[in-house]
């Protein structure tokens, strides 16, 4: 399935008017007329028809304001209507307003159709970072949320993934420094060199290693801009019960086991594009056990980040210990992303939610080949 995506109502061309909206140009032009001949001051007549062309121009398209002007400007030189102090002045200010409403129509309708179009756009860019995720990949159930930052948008800086390699399903959660197109460029490039990595690469150092090379080697080059990344790698063996994590920089996960929460103790390296070395002496992939039902659940920082009214971070591992069992990835991910909606007091970074759960490999399911 995709990553849930919370945002506003996704433009599509020839999204229809409802219509009852649709109506209210024909409702304002009968109130109009109703008025104009009940109307005992002659003055008044022709001004609040005209009006009319300008409420369609912002409901229908250039063609229904023409015919709404149209029937206006036969409304006001019918002899019922026409008043004899309506002059040529008059007419010609009418006829202005008609213009206007038609004008206006256009390059509203103009405006939406490039509207639909960049969102468009936007939403491929947003599927190359965080491109559509499986309900289960091997013998992990999963489920995933992504929120941007960017108000109005649906891009962000955020990144992650499933995939099967040789060496076991490897998982990527990624932020890269700031919002927007630039962020996303990013935020795609890395995911692209882990998409590679992991078919080339037996453990998760050396797949670290490839994605701090490509982001270097881009910015030196002048491909991305030069933005630094955090990355937490997983490694889900295929015959072992247990779960490897490398860290560049990222927070670490929590683990939601039957009787208690844990987050995980992870050592990390320095962020990706600091190009420094990595620190010697303590290995950097932590390994840990992974039964069935037992839940990891990985986050971006605009998760641990974020604050309440009174400056307060929010504290997720505390709001998920009155869970009595672990829940399913997709009602994990929905609780998560509810609880911190009613917490935070406004999300200024993106939001990346990743849950992973081992259950049984189905009896048709093989083992990744290449």
């Amino acid at each position: 399935m995709s990553p849930r995506v919370p945002s506003e109502s996704a433009l599509k061309p020839g999204t229809a008017v409802p219509p009852w909206v649709r109506l209210l140009p024909v409702v304002a032009l009968a109130l109009a007329v109703l008025f104009q001949v009940s109307s005992p001051d002659p003055a008044l007549v022709g001004l609040p028809t005209a009006i009319v062309p300008l409420l369609a121009a912002f409901i229908l398209g250039p063609g229904g304001t023409a015919v709404i002007a149209g029937i206006v400007m036969a409304l006001v030189f019918t002899p019922v209507l026409q008043s004899d102090d309506l002059d040529t002045g008059d007419a010609f200010a009418i006829a202005l307003v008609w213009a206007t409403g038609v004008g206006v129509a256009w390059v509203r309708q103009r405006f939406r159709a490039r509207l639909v179009t960049v969102e468009s756009v936007a939403g491929a860019a947003q599927r190359a970072a965080v491109p559509e995720l499986r309900d289960r990949v091997d013998d992990l159930a999963c489920a995933g949320l992504y929120r941007s930052a960017q108000q109005g948008a649906r891009v962000g800086g955020d990144l992650f993934d499933i995939r099967p390699s040789p060496f076991g399903t490897r998982m990527i959660l990624g932020d890269v420094q700031g919002h927007g197109l630039p962020a996303v460029s990013t935020a795609a490039m890395l995911l692209s060199s882990f998409h590679e990595a992991i078919l080339d690469e037996p453990d998760l150092e050396r797949i670290a290693a490839r994605l701090e090379r490509r982001i270097v080697v881009d910015a030196d080059q002048g491909y991305i801009p030069e933005l630094f990344a955090s990355v937490l790698l997983v490694e889900f063996p295929a015959e072992a019960d247990e779960m490897r994590l490398l860290s560049c920089g990222h927070p670490p996960p929590l683990m939601l086991r039957v009787d208690r929460i844990e987050e995980v103790d992870l050592k990390p390296r320095p962020v990706l594009g600091l190009r420094l070395e990595a620190s010697g002496g303590v290995p950097p992939v932590v390994t840990v056990p992974f039964q069935p039902d037992e839940v990891l659940l990985a986050y971006s920082d605009g998760v641990s980040e974020a604050r309440d009214a009174d400056g307060q971070y929010y504290p997720l591992a505390q709001h998920l210990n009155g869970m009595v069992a672990p829940p399913s990835p997709g009602q994990l991910i929905d609780f998560v992303w509810d609880d911190l909606s009613r917490f935070a007091a406004r999300l200024d970074d993106d939001v990346s939610l990743l849950a992973v759960t081992r259950v049984e490999r189905a009896e048709e399911t093989q083992p990744y080949s290449l």
